[in-house]
């Protein structure tokens, strides 16, 4: 299993990424209004996890159940 992790010392949170399931249909980058996600070569990616407002709306617009997030367990 692939998981890329991003973490943010400064807000406690953690997003994983499950690229065995992400099939970057990008619908996290569609529905996050923090332009927390950006998909890179195919896959999903959480290079902007200092601007999340854990709001879970990436968890629950994956259809490929890819995202793990902190906040939204």
């Amino acid at each position: 299993m692939v998981v890329k992790t991003w973490k943010s010392d400064e807000l406690g949170v953690t997003i994983e990424i499950d690229y065995d399931k992400c099939e970057g249909y990008a619908e996290c980058v569609s529905v996050c209004p923090s332009d927390v996600f950006e998909v890179v070569d195919g896959k999903a990616t959480a290079p902007n996890i200092d601007d999340c407002i854990e709001c879970c709306a990436c968890v629950e617009a994956c259809p490929a159940n890819a995202i793990k997030h902190s906040s939204c367990d």
